[in-house]
């Protein structure tokens, strides 16, 4: 490290290396444990399922991570960078990193009393936007800062009484309470400037909270994956049902030749055929749409079948 930044290792005290390793490696480790928390829920948001909370999470941790290597020392040491650049990207991540924690919030807990999650996951796009405008071009820092605690503060409170809130019978929801108890602690005593000890304790309390937030994400991706895996076994079932209500064959004339071809849309359908021959040379052809798809059009053309063939027994007249 000290050849990177052109002084030989004997002109750098031990101490100092010693100190510096001791601070900047534990906050190395835990970006590197939180970036890859945040890809590996990103990947499993893309599954079949589409989970946006996963969605959600991955984009939070991802960014917090990032923040979290552009201020280590260490590896601004290491690759020697301009300290100004990276403070000026540590400023706009810590604008946009609550942004994917009120979208989380939001898909949680939906629009909130009076749509106040909502209003707040708006209001973090709004500032951010506004935020990084003026402390890159007018370099006006204070009363971003100052906003940015406030809208931190107000949401992470906002959180807390939704989550402990009496009405909140989700399991998955009142699993949160406690690692969110614990990480909401250290981020207000972080933002209002009163810091436990020297050391920032905020990435503990974010990785307690990210704790919480994938089980709680985890859980309800396990939960939606299961009710879509019975909704497909459900509509394997009707598939095979409706397949069994159609004609095994056509029948056979001796001046025609009929043959059949049967493709629904969707899993299960309201297209639906049949026929009632009542001789060699005489036959009544059904061919029927039922209006819409799925399982409602296929039960119309299951009563279908009832009423055609409760007519094949009471009417042996041919229609062609």
């Amino acid at each position: 490290m000290a050849a990177l930044i052109g002084l030989s290792p004997s002109s750098i005290p031990l101490e100092v290396v010693r100190s510096a390793l001791r601070i900047g490696l534990p906050f190395f480790a835990v970006a590197a444990i939180v970036l890859a928390a945040g890809l590996t829920s990103i990947v499993l948001s893309r599954l079949r399922s589409r989970d946006r909370l996963l969605r959600w999470l991955g984009i939070f941790a991802v960014l917090y991570a990032v923040r979290l290597f552009v201020q280590n020392g260490l590896l601004q040491t290491a690759i020697g960078a301009d300290r100004e650049v990276f403070g000026v990207t540590a400023l706009v991540l810590t604008y946009i990193i609550p942004i994917p924690y009120a979208g989380f919030s939001r898909e949680l807990l939906g629009t909130g009393w009076k749509n106040s999650i909502s209003l707040w996951f708006h209001l973090q796009i709004a500032f951010a936007a506004i935020a990084i405008a003026a402390a890159e071009f007018a370099n006006q820092l204070r009363w971003t800062n100052l906003a940015n605690n406030i809208l931190i503060i107000g949401g992470t409170l906002l959180v807390l009484l939704h989550v402990f809130s009496r009405a909140t019978v989700d399991a998955s929801i009142k699993s949160l309470r406690w690692p969110l108890l614990v990480s909401s602690v250290l981020v207000l005593l972080n933002n209002i400037g009163l810091p436990l000890t020297r050391v920032d304790l905020e990435p503990l309390g974010f990785l307690t909270l990210l704790a919480g937030l994938g089980y709680t994400a985890s859980r309800r991706a396990v939960l939606r994956e299961r009710k879509l895996t019975e909704v497909e076994q459900e509509l394997a079932t009707a598939r095979n049902i409706q397949s069994s209500i159609l004609p095994r064959a056509a029948p056979r004339l001796s001046a025609l030749n009929i043959a059949t071809y049967y493709q629904p849309m969707t899993a299960v359908a309201g297209d639906f055929y049949d026929f009632i021959q009542t001789g060699e040379r005489s036959l009544t052809i059904l061919v029927a749409d039922v209006s819409g798809h799925g399982v409602p059009a296929a039960l119309v053309a299951s009563m279908l079948k009832i009423c055609f063939a409760a007519q094949r027994d009471q009417d042996r007249k041919s229609v062609v």
